[in-house]
């Protein structure tokens, strides 16, 4: 439903929507359980799940997020041919302000050129006055983003011989997946998209393809520089000899530079992400570690009546992306002995746990990389419940919890355990009748 519905359809589709949820869950949950235990997917299955999975979300209304409207107005900005790094959705004004979340409304774009470049694409074919189309848009993007994901997945699978139907479950299959990238329809899809695109050129030896791709990805956000880091640094230790090594180091930081030069160009909005790329974290999100800690300690020091307590949080902040920079740094340093996927994986993962401001979507920067090289990991019941949890404490509407969608939970619960118990019951009547 989109718009603005009453209460009792909102309550409906709630409703709806958690017991499609709970069924997700399920679903995945024990195909993960199969998929441990020996059970094989040929690849025409594994599409044809992605399918299944995804199509019903792909007509429906924003889920789990509203940022796709900042993505709009963004867009509209850029087709006017002003400046998003100055600008704001406020500068707007009418509905495509009024959509964007308080939040976010004077803040510049925090995302690179190349997404900017990608909204603005989407809001030429959709126009300013049809919003839905235009969420719509961004949601193909997404999907194919999510496709190119997918392929990749399949691709580095077969390379690493880690299995390819229990890869495709971590990854494109995850629910973290088809929530956040098709249902939020968030640039996340894109940027992963290219970034795991960039790292099978490189296993395939063709870095000069990937290092282009993989600078794509760190145009739509800018994490992804540390992909881009790892596959050289394998790519270099590969070379016999320190000569050929410099010489190959020298041919992608070339590349890199000029693919980087030439992209933003193109795109025609300069070089202010660089400067704006940090807003994200001018926000409190409960799952920053970092941030967290800060405000504990914020309390205990005005308790005890300390005159630190206001820097507290910065202090802890601090300290958190230093700790993240290092690990990042030792990562890169042992990514020939690694592999750069796990390397990848590793080091984004230590960008998002050690980041001021940590969203449920971001751990699938490194989570999809880390699928192709110990999918196992993932499936382990603990790591299950953690993906559970994490898409569970955001409510459908992306907003913040009210007592429709309490109420809405639990009936979409009992929907949910209705169908499987029909379900359970239906599969074992055959037997009972042999």
């Amino acid at each position: 439903m989109w718009g603005a519905p009453g209460p009792a359809l909102t309550a409906v589709g709630a409703t709806v929507a958690y017991a499609g949820i709970g069924l997700m869950l399920w679903a995945w949950w024990q195909l993960g359980t199969l998929l441990r235990a020996g059970a094989e997917m040929s690849r025409r299955q594994q599409w044809r799940s992605l399918a299944c999975w995804t199509l019903p979300l792909v007509p429906s209304p924003l889920l789990f997020s509203a940022d796709v409207w900042s993505y709009i107005a963004q867009g509209t900005l850029a087709l006017r041919g002003w400046n998003v790094y100055e600008a704001s959705p406020a500068d707007l004004g009418g509905p495509l302000a009024a959509n964007v979340p308080e939040v976010w409304r004077d803040s510049s774009a925090p995302y690179g050129p190349l997404s900017v470049l990608a909204s603005q694409g989407v809001m030429a074919v959709a126009g300013e006055n049809h919003v839905v189309a235009a969420a719509v848009g961004h949601r193909l993007v997404a999907l194919a983003g999510l496709a190119l994901l997918a392929w990749s997945v399949q691709r580095l699978a077969a390379r690493t011989g880690v299995g390819e139907g229990g890869a495709w479950w971590a990854a494109p299959l995850n629910p973290l997946v088809l929530a956040h990238v098709v249902g939020g329809a968030h640039n996340e899809g894109l940027m992963i998209g290219l970034m795991m695109a960039g790292l099978v050129a490189y296993r395939s030896g063709r870095w000069v393809l990937g290092t282009v791709v993989l600078t794509g990805a760190v145009l739509v956000k800018a994490p992804t520089g540390v992909a881009l880091a790892c596959a050289a640094m394998v790519a270099v230790a590969a070379r016999p000899g320190p000569w050929r090594r410099v010489g190959r180091a020298l041919g992608i930081t070339a590349v890199a530079g000029a693919a980087l030069w030439l992209i933003v160009l193109l795109c025609g909005q300069g070089w202010g992400w660089l400067r704006t790329a940090g807003t994200p974290a001018e926000v409190h999100t409960w799952l920053s570690v970092s941030t967290n800690l800060g405000i504990v300690l914020e309390w205990i020091a005005g308790a005890a009546d300390w005159n630190a307590a206001p820097g507290a949080v910065t202090a802890t902040r601090t300290v958190g992306t230093l700790a993240g920079v290092c690990a990042v740094l030792f990562l890169v340093w042992r990514a020939p002995r690694l592999g750069a996927e796990r390397a990848t994986a590793l080091s984004l993962l230590a960008i998002v746990l050690c980041s001021p401001a940590v969203q449920p979507w971001y751990l699938l920067w490194g989570g999809v990389p880390l699928a192709v090289v110990a999918w196992r990991t993932l499936a382990d019941t603990r790591a299950k419940a953690a993906v559970v949890a994490l898409l569970l404490m955001i409510m459908p509407s992306g907003r913040g919890p009210t007592w429709t969608y309490v109420i809405a939970a639990v009936l979409g619960g009992l929907v949910t355990w209705a169908v499987l118990t029909w379900t359970a019951r239906r599969s074992r009547q055959p037997a009972a009748l042999t």
